[in-house]
């Protein structure tokens, strides 16, 4: 009977590596597309990505921005996090597909020996 391998190392990197980049890349464009739309950016649109600052400044107090670089640096880390272990629960489900794959037909039972009666 085989374990199902629940952490892999290669996993974990690769949804530490989506999860910093799948907000900034989401920042990157919102910022983008309003820039040159040269519209305020919708409050709705930044909950995503800024979803740790009410907490931080209820935690820390307003301290935090006044401190650009520790609120954005906290900012990183919490998207980090968040969007890591989405990606790292998600991660197995896309790369299989979630089913088995065509050609897979379960192996035939055992076969149990006779109890002794001929």
């Amino acid at each position: 009977m085989g374990l199902m391998k629940v952490f892999s190392v290669k996993r974990a990197a690769l949804s530490c590596v989506l999860g910093f980049l799948i907000p900034f890349g989401y920042g990157v464009l919102l910022a983008g597309t309003f820039y040159y739309a040269r519209e305020a950016t919708p409050r709705f649109l930044i909950w995503p990505i800024g979803w740790p600052l009410p907490p931080m400044i209820f935690l820390l107090g307003p301290r935090v921005r006044e401190d650009v670089v520790t609120g954005v640096t906290l900012l990183a880390a919490c998207n980090t996090l968040l969007y890591g272990a989405l990606a790292y629960a998600a991660l197995p489900l896309l790369l299989t597909g979630g089913r088995k794959p065509e050609g897979y037909e379960p192996p035939p039972p055992p076969e149990r020996p006779d109890s002794g009666a001929e």
